[in-house]
């Protein structure tokens, strides 16, 4: 549709440009017209047309191909063969039926809602310009054809949005054409003048705002609230203060000073209505701000529920009053200019009042409270507070929920709205603030103690100059923090030392989680060292504990070596000394573990890296032979007699010596010589030979586990000299008929034992 909008307008255009001629229009079926007023026409004509002399008839239907005929013009019929001047003749539409009290004109919209019957192809043409507008460069001219009618009897045509309400508006009749050099009959033959196209309206309806100003303007004279469509209003009312109607405006002057706004009351000329919603009205109400100087609070400023607060407001760079020479007033309160700043887009004043709660403030600027003459105005929404939400963190370390006073710590502060920024500020007597690299850092004063709310300023960064360092407003946490030490737990290795002699009398300092040997001669030299002075006071207190394990080559702990002691580390301390006490033996193991108390109250520990606090050991062996000779008690339960006679030995004990091999650690190994005396066979058998209780000197190979400290079990394998009497035969159970059994008095016995006791010394 609007293809063919476009292309009918186009050759409506194109036509009316490629000919000077002058052009007679006539309806379809219309009487005949005397076309021209002397000469004659030239034909031939078709299509219909019907030619005589003068007068020609348009055909009852035409079509596209002969709708328009340029004929030429003569005196005489001879002269028609030579003749150069022409005439363009065109065959309209049957002219249509409007209903002008019915037609609708919508000059914001662009719109004209026809009303009648044979509507169709008519055109629409329009001239105008709004109000206050220059007609060189803002007349609006044009025409539209109504294509295709909503119904029968309706058609909406598109116009030029913006056009007044009293714009020319004509129509042209189907397939005819608009200019001065047109000339057009009705169907009669009766010459119509532009008068019976002129169309008027029964109702024009407006439906954007009337009044366009958000505030009058009294800097200078009389202030001027723009108004859409000025011709339409017939009146204007202003209570108080007077006003009439201008080209484009409505002009206001006598404004009382006390009162910051002018209630504008406009009645609409006849015929002409403002849509409010679905109803049509003849006349309004608008309440405008009087603005001596255009005044805007700045965006993020104005905030509710703020104490002691500052908001913005730019005064325009027209404007030439000082700020601080005009009396402020919030809500009526009066409040004073705490700073002004020029920039190219205006003044801003920084004003400092006592807070509200109210969901709206109005700010206003007056000469003096006698003359009253109000400078500016504004009423603006309020927002409500934001809340400072900060996190501290000591950098490495992770998140900390209090002040720190040995050491700074980093704030990140967010909020929970608004367009500011929250910025730490200063305590005195709890805090100080410091600012390093774009980092926010805060740090306990040494004296403070207790708990604190962190203080925040609030500032706007978009604000010009200093304004954009002030603080609009201050506010606190509302939770309190701890203001204590912050004690990183450091590396216990860079505290604790742990230095035995070497062999020619020298400190060697052992390293941590390393076996080391000490020269036995030098046993007694191991000592701990804890060197509190190295310690930092950004470190802050530590607390560590100190475990020092002595155990023999046995496993049994050497108790008068052990300490285990719970040491709080202060910051620039002495160095203390804690000796490896007690006399050690050969292959005694010294353990020396040192580890942080894992208390979070005390130590800014990281919620991210949980791998531990720090913590040492340090192992060191004494040196020792590579022998151990010692005596035990023996306990075989059952040895076995290899030697003829052979048999079971029943319940045997003895003392044994025995030389084993030491393996580095000071434990004996598995295999070992023994020799002693051996009482063998002390409960006497039940068998047929009777093997007499006996001593025996023993001689051998022992293999022997320990299971615990001075026991072991084992199996023996010796060679025994027995010092017995004869060992019988039982004969029918009779003890008297038991008969003697060679045998020699060296036997080879084997079984296993149980041994008690590890007296002796190491070789």
């Amino acid at each position: 549709m609007h293809r063919a909008r476009a292309l009918v307008l186009g050759c409506l255009l194109v036509a009316g440009a490629a000919t000077a001629a002058p052009v007679v229009q006539l309806p379809e079926g219309g009487r005949a017209v005397e076309v021209i007023p002397k000469g004659v026409l030239c034909g031939p004509v078709r299509g219909g047309w019907v030619l005589e002399g003068r007068t020609l008839k348009p055909p009852p239907r035409a079509d596209d191909a002969t709708r328009t005929l340029e004929l030429k013009v003569a005196a005489d019929e001879a002269s028609c063969a030579t003749a150069t001047d022409t005439v363009v003749v065109v065959a309209t539409g049957p002219f249509p039926r409007i209903d002008s009290a019915s037609t609708t004109f919508y000059p914001d919209d662009g719109r004209l809602e026809l009303k009648g019957t044979g509507l169709k192809n008519v055109a629409i043409v329009w001239s105008g310009t709004p109000r206050g507008v220059d007609p060189k460069t803002a007349s609006l001219d044009g025409q539209d054809v109504c294509l295709e009618p909503n119904s029968p009897s309706e058609c909406a045509v598109p116009l030029a949005p913006g056009l007044p309400t009293d714009a020319a508006l004509s129509w042209v009749p189907a397939y005819g054409r608009r200019g001065a050099d047109v000339t057009t009959y009705d169907a009669n033959g009766r010459f119509l003048d532009d008068e019976y196209f002129r169309l008027r309206p029964g109702r024009t309806v407006l439906t954007r705002p009337l009044v366009q100003s958000s505030g009058v303007d009294l800097s200078k004279g009389p202030g001027y609230a723009a108004v859409t469509h000025s011709e339409a209003v017939a009146s204007v009312d202003c209570g108080t203060a007077r006003c009439e109607v201008t080209e484009g405006a409505v002009s206001i002057r006598n404004v009382p000073g006390l009162n910051p706004t002018v209630t504008l009351r406009l009645r609409l000329v006849p015929r002409v209505f403002f849509a409010k919603g679905d109803a049509l009205e003849t006349s309004m109400s608008e309440t405008l701000p009087v603005l001596a100087c255009p005044l805007s609070a700045v965006e993020g400023t104005v905030l509710r529920d703020a104490e002691d607060s500052g908001l913005v407001m730019r005064l325009d760079p027209a404007c030439a009053h000082d700020p601080r020479g005009l009396l402020w007033t919030v809500n009526g309160a009066r409040v004073r200019v705490e700073r002004v700043v020029k920039a190219q887009d205006g003044t801003y004043v920084l004003l400092r009042t006592s807070g509200t709660n109210e969901p709206q403030v109005t700010v206003t600027a007056i000469t003096s409270r006698v003359d009253g003459t109000v400078v500016a105005s504004e009423t603006v929404d309020t927002k409500p507070v934001p809340d400072p939400r900060a996190t501290l963190e000591l950098p490495g370390h992770g998140t900390i929920d209090f002040v720190p006073t040995n050491r700074p710590a980093e704030v990140t502060v967010a909020s929970n709205g608004g367009l500011g920024r929250f910025m730490l500020r200063p305590l005195g007597g709890a805090y100080t603030v410091t600012v390093r690299e774009s980092a926010t850092l805060v740090q306990g004063e040494a004296t403070a103690g207790g708990f604190v709310s962190l203080r925040f300023g609030y500032r706007l960064p978009t604000l010009p100059a200093e304004l954009a360092t002030s603080d609009l407003f201050l506010t606190s946490e509302r939770v309190q923090r701890a203001v204590r030490e912050a004690s990183v737990p450091t590396n216990v290795e860079s505290l604790v030392e742990f230095i035995c002699a070497d062999k020619e009398g020298n400190d060697e300092k052992l390293t941590p989680s390393r076996p080391h040997r000490v020269d036995y001669a030098m046993r007694n030299t191991c000592r701990v060292i804890i060197h509190r002075e190295r310690l930092t006071l950004e470190e802050g207190n530590q607390e560590i504990t100190l475990r020092v394990t002595v155990t023999k080559s046995d496993g049994s702990v050497r108790g008068e070596s052990s300490v285990d002691q719970r040491l709080f580390l202060r910051p620039k301390g002495e160095v203390r000394v804690i000796p490896v006490q007690g006399n050690l033996g050969q292959y005694d193991r010294i353990l020396v573990q040192v580890a942080h108390v894992a208390d979070e109250s005390r130590y800014a520990l990281s919620t991210v890296d949980r791998t531990g606090l720090p913590s040492a050991q340090w192992t060191a062996i004494v040196r020792g032979g590579m022998f151990r000779l010692y005596t035990m008690a023996t306990i075989p339960a059952g040895l076995y007699r290899a030697t003829q006679p052979t048999g079971q030995l029943a319940i045997n004990f003895g003392v044994l010596s025995r030389l084993a091999l030491l393996n580095n650690e000071g434990q004996e190994r598995l295999l070992g010589i023994e020799m002693g005396l051996m009482g063998l066979g002390l409960v006497p058998q039940s068998g047929d030979i009777q093997f007499p209780p006996t001593l025996a000197a023993v001689l051998g190979l022992g293999l022997r586990v320990p299971i615990g400290p001075g026991a072991a079990v084992g199996a023996n394998a010796w060679i025994a000299r027995e010092f017995r009497g004869d060992i019988t035969r039982r004969t029918s159970g009779d003890p008297n008929t038991d008969t003697v059994v060679p045998s020699s008095k060296w036997s080879f016995i084997f079984g296993p034992s149980i041994s008690v006791g590890n007296v002796g010394f190491n070789l």
